[in-house]
């Protein structure tokens, strides 16, 4: 008590024979007025545990409760197990369980699941008669159960809106022929809601909302729960009608009247109207409750910061309404950071952005890890998105999704042969189990077995179905092989009911009936013995299939009994109930657990989750989200048509709310039915998300979408709501509010860190910030694939902090090599690093033009003119070579730029090239060239400044950037594949030098074939440029052959080695280019 609030202490120590409505906003401790009320009931009121009812939205809720009131009276003699605790639907299972024979259950009931029941109106929709489709279909309908065919030739019904409005019927607790004898009754909907049930009763199955509508029939008729004397309902805002019908009901208990509620709830967090919740059941109770009702507020909030308490509450007040005002919320604890709020100009940079965010705030030492991150969002389908920018970015991440792992093959399969055994009425069951594995029995046999099963139903069962088809008795055309099938299929059932028949059910006997089903089906062979169509030679065991097997076998072994009600001598105990053999009991305790008590995350998630010691983002919807809460929480899509998402349907899960409004569907009027009550939803909605957040919250919307139904930021955010935002995270500002940060989550930072800086991390999230939150800057230098970044060390500036992969010209370094870099010839601006040296002189190496190999008489049509060639020079003169910060270019690249051409200052020319003759070489295997000889003069340029900053080190250089060639006009985009020899060979600092070396040797050993044909004359006639005239320059452009030069560097070498694999593979057809020496 003592560490109660004034307002919780008040709600504990309120009357209990009274009516109590307790609002409690999110984090205000509900939870903790509901254990410690309990408690006080207990202990200062006297009143037993099992004269208590507390009804909980989930399970987990409920075990949560067990728990905190086991260790709140651990010093008591009260037994918490006698206490009746769970959801409504639990608590309901136990009554139906015992007293269900009152109104005519029969015996050994069981819970039919989701999947189970949506094949079951699918099977109705496609039997239903033609009369009943075209009413259906035409204007007389009453409801509308249609929608646009997916043929797009008219309406169909649809089996979403059927279903929906079945449950609706449900929760108005109205039986089919009860419906019928209504005026305004829809015919379509009558003749699918009687077959539904009927389908029901043959499976002695009851569906969720048949547990809440048969309790409450029962519960009007008969007192079964004499003793009750308390019941408390959490989260009450979230309850439909029938729900609060059965809380006065079991309230009453051997009174005439109820008495002894308390409510714990929020009508601002009701967001679930699409499951016929009420929003305004406050308001409701108190017209309903025979007694009147107190109210107590709490406002303290002990979750959100006040910063984040300032932007829910402001827009929690535009709803004015229908609405009940309440005091503010106060946060207990300070954190001086505002929501964030960002309106990114295109969809496709949310994801992203938001994926560095993360890695920043992650980088913090010691203060997050990834389980502290969430992102909500109010569709499923907005996940694709996120989800793609996290596994760029390498961030762990677990979707919230109900049970997942139920919904797995394996699992389903073994599930249908387990119901096989149950029940032999489940003819869906029997074909699925017949079907999977894959053993000689094909879908169209299993639809003439089920249409035999259907014709038969009333005076054979299926196994002697089956024992007539295996024998032929039925024409079916079955081959033997699906005959064989069908018999070992027999021969399995058959040999688990004889195990059945035993006195206990021992987890001896539960497992050899468990691994008699996964043998003799053929799910073991199929999961350890084979791979693919190949069989193994050991088995493998760690298949992930055989090993979801075993989890559930070891869930099937669990002994399980559900929490029995407080006995009643009154009340006798059907007999059927303890005739029925014990391993029938525990099978039917086994179904019903998996329908109410199992959640993905208590098998499936804890295990993937074990494998990451930094944990998991979570991403959840926002329905998924209630009841939970995080550090940091991201909202994106903020914009219309999905916050508020009164524009489209979600119908991808039913933890979504189903937004499409039917007005002609829906005969409840307490389910909103119109823009305005839509919009209050769409708002509480958005609230719950926004107090899910701790200590900080992120919201963003686009400005711009391609999908027309998505338009701009939401109209939630008005004027008086972005006074509360900003546009960056202030807990990122300076490293003083790094600091406020560890001290509001009460955690201390690491001192003296060598590797991180929290001064960096600022300089890097503001220059983040700059380029509009699309790259990631990490210790200065821009970071564009994150893969193995190191977010613990930002003081140690890498050359490749970001990967462990190495360049080509970092494997030649290593080799002890000194290069320079050497870049394709441009002048285009580029990214490149041009190496430094004297600007305007000429390398000593580069001073002659290339060598020239040939070999053999070319055909004339292969030979081509100087690609260097410049116009405006004399006769066989040649423009000199430009020069780009001391790096020559070669004459085949020569063609000046027009930037260049522009140029007000001449180039001069000085010196002399000499001959290129004396460089002639021959060489094996290559094409024979005839080269008329070429003399080029030096010159003198002036140096052009690069516009980009030198890079440090050469290792930086890339292989997308050796392999450009400017001069190359067309796009090939197929992967290159080539080795680190060869890129770093094309970067050289003087690779020339020992090919001339070489190459004159070779001269002088070799002789130069009779078809080259070189004048001599020509070049002992050759004179300087500048005295060369026009007469001379017609002459010899008419006498000039066209020639095929090699290049001057190993790099245009490169660009040649290129161009040869590249004609090579598009001879070849092939997709890849390799480029090799």
């Amino acid at each position: 008590m003592e560490t109660l609030n004034e307002q919780q202490l008040q709600a504990v120590q309120f009357d209990p024979t009274a009516a109590l409505q307790v609002v409690a906003g999110p984090g205000t401790g509900k939870t903790k007025v509901l254990v410690a009320r309990v408690a006080n009931l207990i202990i200062n009121y006297h009143i037993q545990p099992q004269n208590i009812i507390v009804t909980t939205f989930t399970n987990k809720a409920a075990t949560e409760m067990k728990q905190r009131l086991a260790q709140l009276l651990s010093n008591t003699q009260v037994n918490i197990n006698d206490l009746i605790i769970g959801t409504f639907h639990s608590v309901c299972l136990r009554i139906l369980s015992k007293h269900g024979h009152l109104i005519s259950l029969n015996p050994g009931w069981k819970i039919i699941d989701e999947k189970e029941t949506d094949k079951i109106i699918n099977d109705i929709i496609m039997a239903i008669p033609d009369q009943i489709r075209d009413y259906a279909t035409s204007f007389k309908r009453i409801i509308n159960l249609c929608r646009p065919s997916k043929k797009g030739d008219g309406w169909s019904i649809h089996p979403k809106l059927v279903k929906r409005e079945i449950s609706r019927l449900k929760s108005l607790a109205l039986l089919p022929d009860e419906y019928l004898k209504q005026s305004t009754h829809d015919e379509a909907l009558a003749y699918c809601y009687t077959q539904y049930q009927l389908q029901l009763h043959s499976l002695n199955s009851l569906d969720f909302d048949d547990l809440l509508m048969f309790t409450f029939r029962l519960l009007c008729s008969h007192r079964c729960l004499p003793h009750i004397q308390h019941v408390l309902v959490d989260e009450f805002q979230d309850t439909n009608s029938i729900q609060m019908d059965l809380m006065f009901l079991l309230a009453k208990g051997n009174h005439h009247i109820s008495r002894g509620i308390t409510v714990v709830g929020d009508p601002d967090q009701s967001i679930y109207a699409f499951r016929n919740a009420l929003a305004h059941n406050f308001q409701e109770m108190n017209n309903k409750c025979p007694l009147p009702c107190s109210q107590v507020v709490l406002i303290q909030n002990y979750r959100s910061s006040q910063r984040i308490l300032d932007t829910s509450e402001t827009l929690i007040k535009q709803q004015v309404r229908g609405r009940q005002e309440r005091l503010p919320l106060r946060a207990q604890f300070n954190c001086d950071f505002p929501p964030v709020y960002i309106n990114f100009p295109v969809s496709f940079i949310q994801g992203p952005s938001l994926a560095k965010e993360i890695l920043y705030l992650k980088a913090l030492p010691n203060l997050f890890n990834f389980d502290h991150f969430a992102i909500l969002v109010r569709q499923r389908r907005q996940i694709k998105s996120i989800e793609t920018a996290l596994i760029e970015h390498r961030i762990p991440y677990k979707i919230v999704k109900g049970h997942a792992f139920w919904e797995l093959k394996e699992i389903t399969s073994m599930l249908n042969y387990l119901n096989c055994l149950y029940t032999d009425t489940d003819y869906n069951a029997i074909v699925a189990s017949l079907l999977y594995p894959a053993r000689g029995i094909g879908q169209t046999s299993a639809t003439k077995i089920l249409s035999l099963f259907k014709d038969h139903e009333s005076s054979s069962s299926p196994w002697k179905i089956l024992e007539e088809i295996s024998s032929g008795k039925h024409a079916l055309g079955i081959n033997a092989k699906g005959k064989n099938v069908i018999t070992i299929f027999i021969q399995m059932i058959q040999k688990c009911q004889s195990l059945m028949k035993a006195n206990t059910a021992d987890k001896e006997t539960l497992t050899q009936i468990f691994n008699t089903l996964y043998k003799m089906s053929g799910m073991e062979k199929e999961y350890i013995y084979m791979d693919g169509k190949e069989q193994l030679t050991e088995p493998n065991l760690e298949n992930p299939r055989h090993k979801n097997i075993q989890i559930l076998r070891n869930f099937f072994l669990e002994e399980r009994e559900l929490e029995s009600l407080p006995s009643n001598p009154n009340i006798l105990t059907p007999p059927e109930t303890t005739t029925q053999s014990p391993i029938k009991n525990h099978m039917r305790n086994f179904f019903n657990s998996l329908s109410l008590f199992t959640s993905s995350d208590k098998i499936s998630s804890s295990q993937r989750d074990s494998d990451l010691p930094e944990g998991a983002v979570t991403i959840s919807t926002i329905h998924g989200s209630k009841g939970l809460e995080w550090p940091v929480v991201f909202i994106p899509g903020c914009v219309e048509g999905i916050i508020p998402s009164i524009f489209q349907s979600d119908n991808k899960d039913d933890s979504e709310s189903d937004s499409e409004s039917d007005s002609k569907s829906s005969q409840n009027t307490k389910k909103p039915t119109n823009m305005d009550e839509n919009l209050d939803e769409e708002r509480r909605m958005f609230f719950v998300a926004q107090t899910r957040a701790k200590y900080l919250l992120y919201l963003s919307s686009v400005e711009t979408s391609n999908n027309p139904m998505f338009g701009g930021p939401s109209r939630f955010f008005t004027p008086e709501v972005m006074k509360t935002l900003t546009d960056d995270q202030k807990a990122l500002e300076s490293v003083h509010n790094i600091k406020e940060l560890y001290k509001a989550m009460d955690v201390k930072p690491i001192k003296n860190n060598p590797d991180f800086s929290f001064n960096t991390l600022v300089k890097d999230y503001s220059k983040f910030l700059e380029n509009r939150r699309e790259s990631m800057i990490w210790s200065g230098n821009v970071v564009r694939n994150t893969n193995t970044l190191d977010l613990s060390r930002n003081k140690i500036s890498l050359a490749n902090p970001i990967s462990s992969f190495t360049t080509a010209a970092a494997i030649a370094l290593e080799s002890g090599q000194t290069y320079q870099k050497q870049y394709a010839p441009t002048y285009s601006p580029t990214r490149r690093n041009l190496g430094s040296g004297p600007q305007g002189q000429l390398s000593p190496v580069k001073k002659h033009a290339p060598r020239l190999n040939i070999k053999g008489s070319p055909s004339p049509t292969r030979n081509f003119a100087p690609t260097a060639r410049n116009p405006e020079s004399p006769t066989k003169k040649f423009a000199p070579l430009k020069l780009r910060n001391n790096i020559q270019v070669p004459p085949m690249y020569a063609t000046p730029s027009p930037r260049l051409e522009r140029s007000p200052k001449p180039m001069s020319f000085d010196n002399k090239v000499p001959d290129r003759v004396s460089n002639i070489q021959a060489r094996r295997n290559v094409r024979r060239i005839t080269s008329t000889p070429i003399q080029l003069s030096d010159m003198k340029v002036n140096p052009v400044k690069s516009e980009f900053p030198k890079s440090p080190k050469l290792e930086d250089t890339t292989a997308a950037e050796i392999l450009h060639n400017p001069a190359d006009m067309i796009v090939d985009n197929r992967p290159i594949i080539s080795n680190a020899k060869t890129l770093a060979n094309a970067i050289r600092k003087n690779p020339i030098a020992k090919v001339t070396t070489k190459k004159k040797k070779a001269t002088t050993n070799t002789a130069v074939k009779k078809e080259t044909k070189i004048e001599p004359a020509t070049l002992e006639n050759r004179k300087p440029l500048k005295n060369e005239n026009d007469k001379t320059l017609k002459t010899t452009q008419a006498k000039k052959k066209k020639v095929k030069k090699e290049p001057c560097s190993s790099q245009v070498d490169i660009f040649s080695q290129l161009a040869r694999a590249k004609k090579k593979a598009k001879i070849d057809n092939n997709e890849i280019i390799i480029l090799d020496d």
